[in-house]
């Protein structure tokens, strides 16, 4: 009888061991899956902004060029029409919503392009044209600028993608 009850206690012992093991097996799969998902849901979210931020630059550059190239009445209405696309391009609010989460790095670049990006609205608002010298240097800093943000970017995206 004595052997009967330690068999008895060891299959009961044995199957509660197998049941705290498998729950465990299955919380530590479930974690590590949440975790994973956690980590490609951020990748995903800094790609968005990331490349929602550059396209609303491209975007802005571009609408400023052709306003800049259009008739217009007065400089006065050059400078406003220039502005006014600017500002319908989406970059601030595509910037702001980068830099609210960016890294000091990240924001650092992407604040440089967004400056370079400025100082083309203002050379054109000004009244320089797409073949001058003024627009010419402006749009060589915003490319560098642009160029070195990219390069932390792909950084940044490259670190969260361990």
């Amino acid at each position: 009888m004595a052997i009967s009850a330690c068999v008895e206690w060891s299959s009961l012992i044995g199957t509660g061991l197998g049941a705290v093991l498998g729950v465990g097996a299955t919380l530590a799969g479930e974690h590590m899956r949440w975790r994973r998902t956690l980590r490609d849901n951020r990748l995903q979210d800094h790609r968005n902004l990331y490349a929602e931020c550059l396209v609303s630059f491209r975007r802005a550059h571009e609408a400023m060029r052709l306003a800049a190239d259009e008739e217009h009445p007065s400089p006065q209405a050059r400078a406003a029409r220039i502005r006014q696309v600017y500002q319908a391009s989406g970059c601030d609010e595509a910037r702001e919503r980068l830099i609210l989460t960016a890294t000091d790095e990240v924001a650092a670049a992407i604040d440089a392009s967004y400056a370079s990006l400025r100082t083309i609205r203002e050379v054109l608002a000004a009244g320089a044209g797409v073949p001058t010298p003024d627009y010419q240097a402006a749009r060589q800093t915003h490319g560098e600028t642009t160029a070195a943000a990219r390069a932390v970017l792909r950084r940044h995206l490259g670190s969260l993608d361990i």
